[in-house]
């Protein structure tokens, strides 16, 4: 219960700091993406393996993950945490598409062909944080009791979101904001969905 409201403290604020400033075009945010986007394009010719690491990162293929980790739950007759992931995912999907078509953001100038639509928030670091953040906060925890190799595997999961949201920001899909914020209103609307599902399971126990 805890870590849910913690992560709805920590991810909610952040996120509306990002959405407002990027609606009302604050001064800031172009610095924030200035500064961030030179960085991630200091080391060149890097572009088609960031379109691999996007590929993977893809709204369908996050789908497909977690459709495997569903499958894979469901069978070791752990449905409720199946069934949790599959809400979580579909629902922050649905977040994430009414965020853009409320915020309408367009994505910078030099974003491919392929990447069409508003840029905020980012659909593949939203996919890839709601499953990455789960994945440490709800699942981990309750099947693996080596903390130690718990840590190693947050670790290893961290290291993939950070760079699932510098592919995005490379190819110029999406803006560091936008990345940074999806990651925000993953770890918010996890929190919020957990306690929402906590609060149906004892409803069906009474």
């Amino acid at each position: 219960m805890k870590k849910n409201i913690y992560a709805i403290c920590v991810g909610l604020p952040i996120a509306l700091i990002f959405a407002i400033s990027v609606a009302m075009n604050a001064a800031w945010i172009g610095g924030f993406d200035h500064f961030f986007q030179q960085l991630v394009q200091t080391v060149p010719n890097l572009k088609g393996l960031m379109l691999k690491i996007t590929f993977l990162a893809s709204p369908k293929m996050d789908l497909i993950w977690m459709l495997l980790l569903s499958v894979i739950l469901w069978l070791k007759k752990r449905r409720p945490l199946a069934i949790n992931i599959i809400i979580t995912l579909i629902s922050a999907d649905a977040l994430g598409y009414i965020i853009k078509h409320l915020i309408q953001r367009a994505r910078p100038v030099q974003h491919l062909a392929i990447d069409d639509g508003f840029s905020f928030p980012s659909g593949h670091v939203l996919g890839m944080s709601i499953l990455v953040i789960w994945l440490m906060m709800i699942l981990l925890p309750k099947v693996m009791k080596n903390r130690t190799a718990r840590i190693w595997i947050n670790v290893l999961l961290i290291v993939w979101l950070i760079i699932v949201m510098i592919s995005r920001v490379y190819v110029y899909a999406h803006y560091p904001s936008d990345v940074c914020a999806s990651v925000a209103i993953a770890l918010a609307w996890i929190g919020i969905v957990q306690l929402i599902l906590n609060e149906i399971g004892k409803k069906i126990k009474e």
